[in-house]
């Protein structure tokens, strides 16, 4: 349990990256690298004396070179330049033997990786602080390291292997637990697509009982979850359902108490919706003095096809999504990108099916391509 530290601490955590990540298709590169140069400079500000990642460092197993030198830039300079040491477990978008390679001989450069689930207790210490983290696992892998335990869910292998850390418990030491998982009651975003929805996967928040504070990443919106138990949140947004999310850090002051505050990022570029009718959305973009935002439109009283995504995209160059009405029933959504995808034969079928409520058939689908035919000839001729 918690008892004075010798000084003053701070440690940063942070979670879901999601290196190599896209929303809609557009790339968020420079987004990325905007908040790992805000990360390293919060850091040095706060006088940071560990930063912590829970989870999902990476968006994809087998990673992109560009995702690599960002996650090789972000920590070699935190570790090498700035001069603290990161910790990190793997999440489970996270290739866990590719993100722990050479874990042990990179401990003594200060950075510590954590790929797998085994039964040695696994920790780090900075200051007066042990850390223990632990990687996103799976029932199975538990079964295989405690097999006299019963276990019937995913809650009772959380609960096994969080008792076996406790026991091994460094007296006097201040006891932080990292953890990539789903806490029962916790709030979901549209690009927590991994998240158990269903609820077998998920654990109650009672069971980091003992633990003096739990870093938790796995979903993407910043929520506290008990007394010290606390989602980061991801540091980008990453999908529109999050375009009122406010995204952050936090930073963990830790003497003889722990008090947790955030430090908001401010993003390089915002992702918003705008909604309304449409000349209410034409009359926003008009005005907009932040048009190089990433926009979803959602147009409350017309269609929304092509001409109205041309239109928009004068306005708005990262137009990634956009919507319309077709009567009371019925709504189109689409990405900019799918409606350049469609083909002509796609469009009558999707605006057919949303104005008549039915399935185009064969002759009308022929009499349509005749019809496109002599247009594009007419329009050749002239």
């Amino acid at each position: 349990m918690l008892t004075a530290s010798l000084q003053l601490m701070k440690i940063i955590h942070t979670s879901d990256w999601h290196l190599g990540i896209s929303l809609h298709n557009a790339s968020l590169a420079q987004e990325q690298r905007h908040f790992v140069d805000f990360l390293i400079k919060a850091a040095r500000e706060e006088k940071a004396d560990a930063v912590i990642i829970a989870g999902d460092i990476f968006d994809h197993s087998v990673s992109s070179a560009e995702a690599i030198s960002l996650y090789n830039y972000a920590v070699t300079t935190l570790c090498k330049d700035v001069g603290i040491p990161v910790v990190i477990s793997a999440g489970n978008h996270d290739g866990a033997a590719r993100l722990s390679s050479c874990s042990e001989l990179l401990k003594k450069s200060g950075l510590h990786i954590y790929g797998k689930l085994s039964s040695g207790i696994q920790f780090t210490e900075v200051g007066n602080a042990c850390i223990y983290a632990l990687p996103y696992f799976n029932m199975d892998e538990v079964k295989s390291l405690y097999p006299d335990e019963k276990i019937s869910n995913y809650s009772d292998a959380m609960s096994i292997v969080l008792k076996n850390i406790r026991e091994k418990f460094k007296p006097g030491k201040i006891n932080i637990l990292m953890c990539h998982c789903f806490v029962s009651g916790s709030v979901l975003s549209e690009s927590d697509r991994t998240a158990m929805v269903g609820g077998s996967s998920s654990v109650p928040s009672e069971v980091f009982d003992g633990f003096d504070y739990v870093a938790l990443g796995h979903l993407h919106k910043p929520q506290d979850r008990g007394t010290n138990i606390r989602y980061s949140g991801s540091p980008l947004k990453y999908s529109f359902s999050e375009a009122e999310h406010k995204k952050s850090i936090t930073v963990l002051e830790i003497h003889d108490s722990i008090n947790a505050y955030e430090i908001e990022v401010t993003p390089l570029r915002e992702t918003k919706i705008i909604r309304g009718t449409y000349d209410e959305v034409l009359q926003i973009a008009q005005n907009d003095r932040s048009r190089d935002d990433y926009v979803k439109i959602e147009i409350t009283d017309v269609y929304a096809g092509m001409e109205a995504v041309e239109l928009f995209r004068t306005f708005y160059p990262n137009l990634l999504n956009i919507t319309g009405r077709m009567n009371d029933e019925a709504e189109n959504q689409l990405t900019v990108d799918e409606l350049y995808s469609l083909s002509p034969d796609d469009i009558l079928r999707k605006f057919y099916r949303e104005v008549a409520g039915d399935d185009v058939t064969t002759e009308q689908i022929e009499l349509f391509n005749r019809a496109l035919a002599a247009i594009e000839e007419e329009e050749g001729l002239q």
